[in-house]
């Protein structure tokens, strides 16, 4: 497996990840954020994707906070339903991390979607997060971690 930067020609196979997680919907929005990567905006997100032999089956990314920029956040760590559990989602969110680190002075936050699994559990006990809250009927829980 090769974790590299998201390529122009990826975004379609990343975003069909997106549909394949949740919905038609989501793959359309994951389309336009992973779209923006390649835009001429001050704080552009990074997205990475999980490849093996050509193939994309997981893609995470992160972005620069607008208000504080030492703050950045990780978002849309998805990975294809039948790579699950081999490791793909961990190796993306070690790699967006330690791109992470290379920043000064850098904090994380990303929000964890918790209505079908217990996400959070998996950030706290593999990366060291920290639930500051929960909102939306306690589905979501935001969370930080110090780098």
């Amino acid at each position: 497996m090769i974790i590299r930067l998201l390529k122009k020609k990826d975004i379609k196979s990343a975003s069909v990840i997106a549909r394949l997680n949740y919905s038609k919907k989501e793959e359309k929005l994951a389309k336009i954020e992973l779209k923006e990567m390649f835009t001429k905006g001050p704080f552009r997100p990074v997205f990475y994707v999980a490849e093996e032999q050509g193939k994309i089956f997981g893609f995470a990314g992160y972005a620069q906070a607008w208000m504080e920029y030492s703050v950045y956040q990780i978002f849309w760590v998805n990975v294809a339903p039948n790579e699950k559990g081999k490791g793909v989602g961990k190796a993306l969110i070690s790699k967006v991390i330690t791109e992470i680190k290379k920043k000064k002075n850098a904090d994380l936050i990303l929000i964890s979607a918790d209505e079908n699994a217990k996400n959070h559990e998996y950030y706290k006990k593999h990366f060291g997060f920290k639930t500051l809250d929960l909102f939306n009927k306690k589905r979501y829980h935001l969370m930080s971690l110090k780098v």
